[in-house]
């Protein structure tokens, strides 16, 4: 069976996908079928933090295999407790629940807003305009862009929409109706816009006032990302929950939403669970990732070799400065906005040997495994560079 030839035949048309039949990864390389290889900075849209084969998540692994592949949440599980005690080590959070995605620990925080504010005569949710939360009916609702929300409403009733960065209109939407703002510190289908620091006053403002929960969503920000374990440790604030994925599975399906003290009695037995959230083998691979990402030298590498894959793209900048407006972001999550759309230097950079992608329409994201070096980092601008030069010059 041909794979790539016969796509079309098993599956809806949903994606737009590189043209290699994968054999294999390696590190920070993509292996093709057909020899071919690629510098892989998208990393499976920041999922695979460690990159590809990584030994830690290989022990831990196999480890888990001789002794089980799943049971459910009505046993206790060694492994499941190891990593939430992990994350609780490392957060300001008490109250860990494990999913299998981002998009279902946006849904499970949504059910602890909409149970809070019945308690506290509450009702309306703030969502920003180029938010990304999922693609599910609830987390669609706070997923502020007409092209994943217009052919499925109407979705949520009560979710006030303010546009991004812009605080005077934050300010003026918060009220003592307000239960909650979700939020990304940097966003992701959004075009890697990170939130100002004003916005962050404003919330903390807002709520020290009105008493609504700040919703955090660390979906692609969080496990080290951005040179710190989640992103919020950035900010002046400490939000009253997270939602965590992407990255914390190591390459396996996990997720979980973590809550702070106040909020932890929030469920009663049976209100809330999961089939398959906090499978064995994705914790396993979880807790070394987490390991292995929340080491101080390692951190400080991620922060490191962000400041110098950010100066490195400004000279791409500098260089073509008729094409691209400007370089954004934090860390190894990474965005080069193009005056133009940018899917024909996705393209190009493909046939370049170079693995990105496009978020807002016009912006390339890099989020490259977070064991990229300085070398790989070269390699990765040579091709960008050459890619640009092909296109524009």
């Amino acid at each position: 069976m041909n794979a790539h030839n016969d796509i079309k035949k098993c599956f809806f048309d949903l994606y737009k996908r590189f043209p290699i039949d994968v054999d294999r990864g390696e590190g920070a390389y993509l292996f093709g079928k057909d020899g071919s290889w690629y510098l892989d900075f998208l990393s499976g849209i920041a999922v695979n933090a460690l990159g590809y084969n990584h030994p830690a998540i290989l022990s831990a692994l196999e480890k888990q295999m001789k002794r089980n592949l799943h049971l459910s949440n009505y046993f206790i599980q060694d492994i499941q407790v190891e990593l939430a005690a992990r994350l609780i080590e490392l957060t300001p959070f008490s109250k860990v629940f494990f999913t299998n995605s981002g998009t279902e620990a946006i849904e499970g925080l949504l059910k602890v807003v909409k149970k809070w504010a019945r308690q506290n005569n509450k009702k309306e949710i703030i969502a920003f305009e180029g938010s990304f939360h999922g693609r599910s009916l609830g987390a669609l609702s706070i997923t502020i862009q007409e092209k994943y929300q217009s052919s499925f409403l109407p979705l949520l009733p009560d979710i006030i929409t303010v546009p991004f960065n812009n605080a005077a209109a934050l300010e003026k939407a918060i009220s003592s109706r307000t239960a909650a703002i979700f939020y990304e510190g940097i966003t992701g289908e959004g075009g890697v816009r990170p939130v100002s620091d004003e916005m962050f006053t404003v919330m903390n403002k807002g709520r020290d006032t009105y008493g609504y929960l700040i919703i955090a969503d660390e979906i692609q920000t969080g496990v080290g990302r951005t040179g710190k374990f989640y992103h919020f440790e950035h900010t002046p604030l400490i939000p009253d929950a997270i939602a965590t994925a992407k990255g914390l599975g190591g390459g396996l399906p996990l997720g979980a939403f973590m809550v702070l003290e106040h909020l932890s009695e929030i469920f009663v037995r049976g209100e809330h669970g999961t089939t398959y959230g906090g499978n064995p083998l994705a914790c396993a691979a979880g807790l070394a990732t987490v390991n292995t990402v929340a080491d101080k030298q390692f951190l400080n590498n991620v922060e490191q070799r962000g400041y110098y894959f950010k100066s490195q793209l400004q000279h791409i900048v500098d260089d073509f400065k008729d094409q691209v407006v400007d370089v954004r972001g934090m860390g190894l999550m990474l965005g080069m906005e193009l005056k133009n759309p940018a899917q024909s230097v996705m393209d190009e950079a493909f046939k370049q040997g170079l693995i990105i992608n496009i978020a807002g329409g016009n912006t390339l994201r890099f989020v490259p495994p977070l064991i990229v070096d300085e070398i790989l980092i070269d390699e990765a601008c040579n091709k960008l560079h050459k890619t640009l030069k092909i296109l524009f010059l």
